[in-house]
C-alpha cells in the first residue's frame, strides 16, 4: 500500500472510529469478497491493457475491440456491485452515527480502507 492510500485508510478509520473488535469483524467477514474484488480489479487492468494494445495497432480490428470494451464495461459494472456490496456488509457492522460516515467517504478512502482492514 502506498503513502497515499495508508494516509487516506487511516484517516477514514479516524472519521468512522472504528474499535479494533469491529475491524476485526469486518476482517473475517469480508476476506474473502475483498479477494474476488482484486481477482475481478486484475481482470479489468488485463482487458484495459489489451484494447490499449488493440487500439494501438495500425489498423485495429473492430470486431475485437467492440468485444474488450464489452467485457471492460461488463467489468467495471462487476466491480461497482461488488464494492457497493462490500459497503453495506461494513455498514452493517457498524453503529448508525458511524455508517453515516461510511457513506460520507470517498470510493477512493473506503477502498484503502478495505485493504487495510482486509490484510
Amino acid at each position: 500500500m502506498i503513502a497515499s492510500a495508508r494516509q487516506r485508510a487511516r484517516r477514514a478509520f479516524l472519521r468512522l472510529s472504528l474499535t479494533e473488535a469491529q475491524a476485526e469483524e469486518a476482517r473475517l467477514l469480508l476476506r474473502d469478497d475483498r479477494r474476488q474484488l482484486e481477482a475481478v480489479r486484475e481482470l479489468l487492468a488485463e482487458c484495459r491493457g489489451r484494447l490499449h494494445e488493440v487500439l494501438a495497432a495500425r489498423a485495429p480490428d473492430s470486431a475485437l475491440v467492440l468485444e474488450l470494451t464489452v467485457e471492460e464495461r461488463l467489468l467495471v459494472e462487476r466491480e461497482r456491485a461488488m464494492s457497493a456490496r462490500l459497503e453495506r456488509s461494513i455498514a452493517a457492522l457498524l453503529r448508525p452515527e458511524q455508517a453515516t460516515r461510511l457513506r460520507t467517504l470517498t470510493p477512493a478512502a473506503v477502498g484503502d480502507m478495505l485493504g487495510r482492514i482486509c490484510i
